[in-house]
């Protein structure tokens, strides 16, 4: 029973710890971009940053304690897999891919738009358009954390 309190725990301690900060990145990119392009720049760095620091590692505990509890002999999953758990799982690589294939080239695009422009000059067009799309994808993996939680905690069918 040990083992299963620490597998949960510390499954929740890195969703909470490396996926709630990503909720606060459209607030802080919004304030970013209008106080310039220094403060857009700095922001999409540190999230880089962020990102490689937490959100990954978060990525990864997750994942691993997920399938430490799915195996622990406290649930029934190793011998009856439910249908949210085939929902939830296939869901949350596709996010990760979307995250580390698409989302991360999209921020690494948009700081090198931002390189070399003056501080106090406007956004480049170039980055507006990353920007939208960085918004888009951000806004796709938050519904995805929304909806993995949902399935998580509700178990729909059981």
């Amino acid at each position: 029973m040990e083992s299963y309190k620490l597998l949960v725990f510390l499954h929740v301690a890195a969703v909470v710890v490396g996926l709630g900060i990503t909720f606060s990145f459209p607030f802080l990119q919004a304030a970013a971009e209008r106080s310039g392009v220094a403060a857009t720049r700095f922001f999409h760095e540190a999230s880089m940053r962020i990102e490689k620091m937490v959100i990954y590692p978060a990525v990864a505990v997750i994942f691993l304690m997920g399938v430490g509890l799915i195996f622990d002999d406290n649930l029934p999953y190793k011998d009856d897999f439910p249908v949210w758990l085939m929902v939830a799982i296939p869901w949350y690589i596709g996010a990760f891919v979307l995250s580390w294939f698409v989302q991360r080239k999209n921020v690494a695009a948009a700081v090198e738009t931002l390189r070399g422009v003056p501080d106090n000059a406007a956004l480049p067009a170039a980055y507006t358009e990353i920007a939208k799309k960085i918004q888009m994808v951000g806004g796709i993996l938050g519904l995805s954390v929304i909806g993995i939680l949902f399935l998580m905690v509700w178990k729909p069918g059981q």
